[in-house]
């Protein structure tokens, strides 16, 4: 048997232990539905429960697609090359921790032979399209999960009207 690459084992690691679905984020939106009291419920703190959530959501495709382009992209993915080209791509970085527990590799010395401008921007060029498309799509699942949540605290809203 083959061993695995250090990018499958990283793309490995990423599903195992930082998952976060469309499903994931509507359920995180509708606990705070459920969690809901008028006497303790406190919207900033919500609010900044919700932000994480998205943040969560756009920095899991956002590591999605990077993998996806691992398949025909012969990058040496070190936490900087994935934080820069995430980037040019996105235009955020995503979570530092995150990109550093999936691609960081304990005792590495070298640098990157992928971490030029002239790389990165070549790579992001040929899949900037696909990467907007990408972003697109993360965003309308965002509004997607919004307008339910909307839906169902107008739901409670007449259910409460006397």
């Amino acid at each position: 048997m083959a061993e695995e690459s250090q990018t499958e084992q990283s793309r490995a690691y990423f599903y195992r232990n930082f998952t976060y679905t469309r499903d994931h984020l509507a359920r995180d939106y509708l606990a705070e539905l459920h969690n809901y009291h008028d006497d303790s419920w406190e919207y900033p703190q919500r609010a900044a429960r919700l932000s994480a959530a998205v943040k969560r959501y756009k920095t899991y495709r956002m590591l999605c697609f990077i993998f996806e382009i691992a398949e025909s992209v012969d990058l040496d993915f070190t936490p900087l090359t994935v934080k820069r080209l995430c980037t040019r791509l996105f235009g955020r970085s995503g979570s530092q921790d995150m990109i550093v527990a999936i691609f960081g590799q304990k005792g590495r010395q070298h640098r990157s032979r992928d971490n030029t401008p002239s790389t990165l921007d070549e790579i992001a060029d040929r899949y900037r399209l696909a990467a907007h498309s990408c972003q697109a799509s993360t965003l309308r699942d965002i509004e997607s999960v919004k307008r339910d949540y909307q839906a169902e605290i107008r739901k409670g809203k007449e259910q409460a009207a006397p």
